[in-house]
């Protein structure tokens, strides 16, 4: 049996709290296959998901927070703290990364469209001519 629209809007509050999914389905009980088959032709309640999906990133930065407290505070080690607020930020990272992931990583694009990458040397090896200003590719040896 299919898992009901108000199912669904608990398990989706409990992962915009910062709950797991495997968590909330083993409290229904409910099997992944099952959650996601209900999802699968129901485009509101995918939207809903993706939605807690992102407020679940924003549960992890409470979390950090808390930790950052608990250190000053003397409550936590900072070693434990800082192996949980890794872990925190990869999650957000993950689950909503035009927000929390590394800007420093290339963006996403299209599949279809190249990257442009430039490389700039500190000191000009004597085997590459300068292409400072060209547009031009060129092709690196092996």
């Amino acid at each position: 049996m299919p898992l009901s629209e108000t199912e669904y809007n608990t398990i989706f509050e409990k992962i915009s709290e910062g709950k797991s999914l495997a968590s909330c389905l083993r409290e229904i009980p409910c099997s992944f296959g099952k959650f996601y088959d209900g999802l699968e032709n129901n485009i509101k309640l995918n939207e809903s998901y993706v939605r807690a999906r992102r407020h679940q990133s924003e549960a992890s930065q409470s979390l950090i927070l808390k930790c950052v407290t608990d250190v000053l505070e003397g409550r936590l080690d900072p070693n434990a703290a800082r192996v949980a607020i890794d872990a925190l930020k990869w999650n957000a990272a993950k689950l909503h990364p035009a927000i929390y992931a590394d800007k420093g990583l290339l963006g996403h694009t299209d599949g279809n469209s190249p990257t442009e990458i430039t490389v700039r040397w500190a000191s000009k090896p004597k085997e590459l001519k300068d292409v400072s200003e060209s547009t031009e590719p060129m092709e690196l040896p092996e």
